[in-house]
């Protein structure tokens, strides 16, 4: 009995990866005919052809930005920035095209620059800047959206 259900799981799991659509890589923007500038990564399903992800590419290779697409086209899930020399830049999270969720950005050395939430597009909860040598400059509360509260340390 457990040898015939064990066989039955592998194949529904073989079906089922079977009907997952395949993702197509696709150059939409080149910097020349050997370097992609941006890359966008498709997948084709009954309702259409639509974008999952794209990537892009500073002119020497490095990758500047990645980040995902929900099926309407907006941007869903963590997006990376980063600064020419390959260091991340910014860590953002957006849901249905609205920044939502953690925010972090970093200077060119790598030590954090600021941090924060978003809600809905909108500034929420405790953020906190910091200076080049990783000291907090400021903190800003955006729980009340008339009069954000600032400390400095």
């Amino acid at each position: 009995m457990n040898r015939q259900l064990s066989s039955f799981l592998i194949v529904s799991l073989l079906l089922l990866s079977a009907c997952e659509p395949t993702q197509e890589r696709e150059v939409t923007e080149s910097w020349s005919p050997s370097q992609a500038k941006v890359v966008g990564y498709f997948v084709e399903s009954d309702e259409g052809r639509w974008k999952t992800k794209e990537e892009k590419y500073y002119v020497d290779g490095t990758q500047e930005y990645f980040g995902s697409f929900d099926k309407a086209g907006n941007r869903d899930g963590d997006w990376k920035y980063f600064y020419p020399t390959g260091q991340l830049w910014s860590l953002g999270s957006y849901k249905n095209g609205l920044k939502h969720g953690k925010k972090e950005v970093y200077w060119p050395d790598g030590m954090k620059r600021y941090e924060g939430q978003y809600a809905d597009d909108e500034k929420s909860g405790s953020w906190i800047f910091y200076n080049k040598d990783g000291s907090i400059l400021q903190k800003k509360d955006f729980s009340t959206k008339e009069n954000p509260s600032t400390s400095n340390p």
